[in-house]
């Protein structure tokens, strides 16, 4: 049995475990479309196998398989912590392969303490080869501390992802606004975990230079790599405790994302009406 959910995503069967094949990507913007590939992959895995499967009185469980996987930020940890429960629940065995002991997903799962609660092996065989475990409790676990890890690295999800092998570049410029009051700062190029320090260290001196009242405008264009919120939030928390404000103009769809997830669009706007130089 194979099925195709979202692209790259496959459901099939080997050796009684419904085995779950993860796409080259995972981010919250494909989250729904994996949870539900998990959701039903557990559901099959819960069901009495058919007569003569060998299997006893279920499915052997769930095998998540990350094989290349990059996590371009936290959703496959709050995925896979949220199965964990779910699997409890229904009385089956989550388990997740990843072949690299030290890719980053495995450094993940060992930093969010995910790798205690789910099961890790290096491919699909071994997950599968080893003996199913009897029918488990069926009480819920309880995965707070590790969601509570999860939500701690959400200001480095950039660390999940391999950092790119070309050297990344990022122009800051800036300008007056008409008001007289608000400086503007435009980006242009990529924020990563190298460039990002590099905004940081811009905006600082701005600020320590009396400039307190920011705008970030940012090109349509302008890569994003990583998570740069701890340092704008740094920034805003910075001026705004001397009356000053740090606004963000044309966020890319990525940021916006990030901010909506955190709930801090209503964090980013500007002290008073300003019109930015353009």
């Amino acid at each position: 049995m194979k099925d195709t959910i979202v692209p790259g995503l496959r459901i099939e069967t080997r050796r009684g475990f419904t085995v779950l094949t993860l796409p080259a990507q995972i981010s919250w913007q494909n989250y729904a479309g994996i949870r539900e590939g998990v959701s039903r992959a557990l559901s099959l895995a819960a069901r009495p196998p058919a007569a003569g499967s060998g299997t006893g009185g279920r499915g052997a469980g769930v095998v998540v398989d990350f094989g290349d996987a990059v996590l371009l930020d936290a959703a496959g940890l709050v995925l896979l912590a949220r199965a964990e429960t779910r699997a409890r629940l229904l009385g089956c065995q989550l388990r997740a392969v990843v072949p690299d002991a030290s890719a980053p997903v495995r450094r993940a799962l060992d930093a969010t303490g995910l790798g205690r609660l789910v099961p890790v092996f290096p491919d699909v065989a071994s997950a599968t080869a080893a003996p199913p475990p009897g029918r488990r409790r069926t009480s819920p676990a309880d995965t707070a501390d590790v969601l509570d890890a999860i939500r701690a690295l959400h200001p480095a999800d950039a660390a999940l992802a391999p950092a790119p092998s070309a050297p990344s570049e990022l122009t800051i410029t800036t300008a007056a606004a008409p008001d007289g009051d608000h400086t503007v700062v435009h980006l242009a190029g990529v924020l990563d975990q190298r460039t990002v320090p590099r905004l940081g260290e811009t905006l600082t001196s701005l600020v320590e230079g009396d400039l307190r009242h920011l705008m970030l405008r940012m090109s349509a264009r302008l890569g994003l790599r990583c998570d740069p919120l701890p340092i704008l939030l740094g920034i805003r928390w910075r001026v705004a405790a001397e009356g000053g404000c740090l606004s963000l103009l044309e966020q890319p769809a990525k940021l916006r994302e990030i901010i909506d997830r955190e709930g801090l669009g209503s964090v980013f706007t500007a002290c008073r009406t300003a019109e930015p130089a353009a």
